[in-house]
């Protein structure tokens, strides 16, 4: 996702943003932003439990520091979500082999593995 559009959907004002070294933000300096003390979600102001480093066009690298719900709209409105490219090589293949498979996204219960 674009940072513009990711900063439109959160209502956010790329000039309001704190700025930020370049990306990656180290784990530190993630986990000061969002630990004891979280910063405020940049789209409402609740706590932020997520942050990310964004090169912000026309600003430079910023903080986007976003609450859970806002984190999850972002990720849902992602139109090409990290790794899709992977998972869509990898049905071609299991389709060209006529291979049965089941790729799970989330991990099974206990008493749904078959392993225990």
């Amino acid at each position: 996702m674009q940072v513009n559009d990711m900063l439109q959907i959160l209502g956010a004002d790329p000039t309001q943003l704190p700025p930020a070294a370049n990306p990656p933000a180290r784990p530190e300096e993630a986990f000061a932003r969002v630990g004891r003390t979280p910063q405020p979600c940049v789209a409402c102001g609740e706590p932020a439990t997520a942050t990310r480093i964004a090169n912000v066009p026309g600003v430079g690298p910023c903080w986007i520091d976003t609450c859970t719900p806002h984190m999850i709209a972002i990720a849902k409105t992602a139109t090409s979500a990290p790794g899709s490219e992977a998972l869509t090589a990898l049905r071609a293949a299991v389709r060209q082999a006529d291979v049965d498979v089941a790729l799970l996204t989330v991990p099974l219960a206990e008493a749904e593995c078959p392993r225990g």
